[in-house]
């Protein structure tokens, strides 16, 4: 007796049975529900004391893309916290999956599975036509530094946009490492102690309900403010992990060159 498929099956078979058009692309699964509620958990502001002596954390996320993600408590789950930032330290390759759905589902972005977009899974859509559109190309991510050293110096303020190219969320983290010190005027200025040890910023993450760009201001203590004032430059390197609604995910390392 002939095998007999259910409709969604039959066209799974059917359409990764015919060869691929050259040159094509492939296309995210599903659009985000324009449906799906605003939820509190998506913010635009974090407050907290900075570390001293030295040390940064990320205060502010601005645009209209998205925000910074936080858990019901004001923090993420403790568990997750610590997988982001075993994954951005190097220590895990990638988010495993049961940490990937609990950064998409309380901020609206479930993981698609199929043409339902059932949570949980590798993202396909069914057209009418029983071809198949298979989503498997993480989010592109890009990182731009806006602010100058000079900037960083007199304010304690470090601005940087992190876009990405479709809906996702972002883990980041990172340091920024002084360069060489500069020439000072002073023979007191001269005389204090300077370090060119990484100043580090914590891990935050950032939720995109759309492509598009999330500018996030890191506020320096003043120990790392006055160590910043006196460098010539200063080098950043900003840990990345994005992960899109069909849970592609790619980690990568941005390091940029901070000028005065």
């Amino acid at each position: 007796m002939p095998l007999s498929f259910p409709p969604i099956r039959r066209a799974a078979a059917a359409g990764l049975a015919r060869p691929a058009a050259a040159g094509a692309q492939l296309i995210p699964a599903l659009p985000v529900p324009a449906a799906v509620p605003d939820p509190v958990q998506v913010v635009t502001q974090v407050t907290g004391a900075v570390p001293d002596p030295v040390g940064g954390v990320i205060t502010q996320s601005t645009g209209d893309v998205g925000g910074i993600v936080e858990g019901a408590s004001g923090a993420l789950p403790g568990d997750v916290q610590q997988t982001v930032g075993q994954v951005l330290g190097g220590g895990l390759g990638q988010l495993p999956t049961g940490t990937v759905d609990q950064l998409l589902g309380p901020i609206g972005l479930p993981g698609l599975d199929g043409s339902n977009g059932v949570a949980g899974g590798t993202g396909y859509v069914v057209l009418p036509d029983g071809s198949i559109l298979l989503d498997a190309r993480p989010p592109v991510t890009k990182v731009k530094v806006l602010s100058k050293l000079r900037q960083v110096g007199g304010t304690g303020k470090l601005r940087l946009q992190i876009s990405s190219d479709e809906p996702s969320v972002i883990a980041m983290g990172g340091t920024i490492r002084p360069g060489i010190r500069r020439k000072l005027a002073t023979s007191k200025a001269r005389a204090e102690p300077y370090s060119r040890t990484p100043i580090r910023f914590p891990a935050v993450v950032l939720a995109y309900r759309k492509a598009g760009a999330l500018t996030v201001t890191i506020k320096f203590s003043r120990a790392a403010q006055k160590t910043l004032n006196r460098a010539r430059n200063a080098r950043t390197s900003v840990a990345l992990v994005a992960v899109d609604v069909a849970r592609n995910q790619l980690s990568r390392n941005v390091k940029t060159t901070v000028k005065r």
